[in-house]
């Protein structure tokens, strides 16, 4: 399963792979290493359960959450969607993007102010997806509110948990956390995706 919302084709690219950390692939570019760099092997066990967890602060100063300080954040600079992710599953990471501000208005002027309607139509935007498996309402411990949801992949697979919170006094944008840890990783996602806080 692919796990990164990005990974997916970008309809409105026009014959190139857009990505928000600004990556274009226009099929001229000098083709990426075939070995990729091995990545990091972690102790989802230990990591979870540790007391050492730091604040991690976006680039932009817009959230903030917890994370262990073994796992290294990455980021992209000078992105306008305020970026970060971590090398942690077989999907590059600047292809597996996990938090990230979406504006609405980028993808359809008409769904400004209509968060929902954006979240159960975000598949339309992207050819790799096909619709939407599940959506419900969804609150964290740190009491963001949206909703968490599942597309369905073009293969009629089921993608990864996405979730999509309301940002208070912007009808633009959303906080979008993709769910891009591997199954024996899920309680250190949802530790780190219960600490995520707007940036006060």
């Amino acid at each position: 399963l692919v796990g990164g919302v990005y990974w997916w084709v970008s309809k409105k690219s026009k014959g190139q792979i857009v990505f928000p950390a600004g990556i274009n692939y226009t099929g001229n570019e000098t083709p990426a290493p075939t070995q990729q760099p091995q990545r990091p092997q972690y102790d989802y066990t230990k990591l979870a359960a540790a007391s050492d967890w730091i604040d991690f602060t976006s680039p932009r100063g817009q959230y903030v959450f917890k994370y262990p300080p073994s796992m290294i954040p990455l980021i992209f600079p000078g992105d306008v969607n305020d970026t970060v992710t971590f090398d942690v599953s077989d999907v590059p990471a600047q292809f597996n993007l996990m938090v990230l501000i979406e504006t609405i208005s980028s993808y359809d002027v008409k769904l400004r102010g209509r968060p929902e309607e954006f979240v159960r139509n975000y598949w339309k935007f992207f050819g790799g997806l096909k619709g939407v498996s599940s959506i419900e309402t969804y609150q964290t411990e740190k009491g963001l509110q949206g909703w968490k949801v599942r597309y369905l992949l073009q293969t009629d697979a089921v993608g990864s948990d996405n979730y999509f919170f309301t940002i208070p006094g912007q009808n633009d944008k959303v906080l979008h956390v993709n769910n891009i840890f591997p199954a024996e990783g899920q309680t250190v996602f949802n530790r780190l995706l219960n600490s995520l806080d707007f940036k006060k």
